[in-house]
């Protein structure tokens, strides 16, 4: 299966709800039912993790928002001749543009290739792995899809940090994901939900990450979104 860590040449359909080389029967793992029945206390106990949990998260998301960006070669404060108005709001950098060449010119021709263009989306192919992008078949516990994501990430980390741009990989996961493991942000539905809902996120990775939900008669998919994304349609 062609998956590559900037472009998706294949999608899961390519492979049926098998994962890449196996067989779902050999893999499934089903939740035992000793494990569904829970006890008042138990639900209670996992109710205020979950709450601490979204609490958590929120605090990461607003801290995140906090930390302030820099621009290589320009300050917004005093702008050099020539950069670009667009880059600056007021004396901070533009976040939209802040990760752009022409926002930065400091960066050489390797940094500027590898920051802005080859590795702009970071492992974002793995997120083909969440059950929210509504492609894969409930063989896969919902559990087991999210640790499939995990491992991919944790993949192409090794596989970027080994390649041409590896020296740049750092500061572009810190700069993309400088309060959180990049994992950990990328397999959440809600960051995947956050990037396919992009006007100019690239066509090829939203139909390759999310498929609108369908009428099934066995109800044998894990089909838990449906989002009206531009370019590829959906919702109710």
């Amino acid at each position: 299966v062609g998956w590559s860590t900037g472009v998706v040449t294949a999608t899961p359909d390519d492979f049926g709800s098998t994962q890449l080389g196996e067989d779902p029967r050999n893999v499934a793992r089903r939740l035992p039912l000793s494990a569904m029945r829970r006890s008042v206390v138990v639900v209670a106990a996992l109710a205020v993790a979950d709450l601490a949990a979204a609490s958590s998260a929120g605090l990461r998301r607003a801290t995140k928002a906090s930390i302030p960006l820099k621009l290589a070669g320009a300050s917004c404060a005093d702008p050099p001749p020539g950069l670009p108005k667009y880059c600056c709001q007021d004396i901070i950098p533009n976040p939209d543009y802040a990760g752009t060449c022409e926002c930065n010119p400091g960066w050489t021709q390797k940094e500027c290739t590898c920051k802005a263009h080859l590795h702009a989306r970071p492992c974002h192919h793995c997120m083909v792995h969440l059950p929210a992008t509504n492609r894969w078949a409930k063989t896969f516990s919902k559990d087991e899809l999210y640790q499939n994501c995990q491992d991919c990430v944790g993949r192409c980390k090794e596989e970027l940090d080994a390649g041409d741009c590896g020296q740049f990989m750092a500061d572009i996961f810190g700069q993309k994901f400088p309060e959180i493991a990049p994992a950990d942000a990328i397999c959440t539905s809600d960051f995947l939900k956050e990037q396919i809902m992009k006007d100019d996120y690239p066509l090829d990775l939203k139909r390759s990450l999310y498929k609108a939900p369908r009428l099934r008669a066995d109800d044998d998919f894990h089909q838990p979104s449906d989002w009206k994304v531009p370019g590829v349609g959906g919702g109710a």
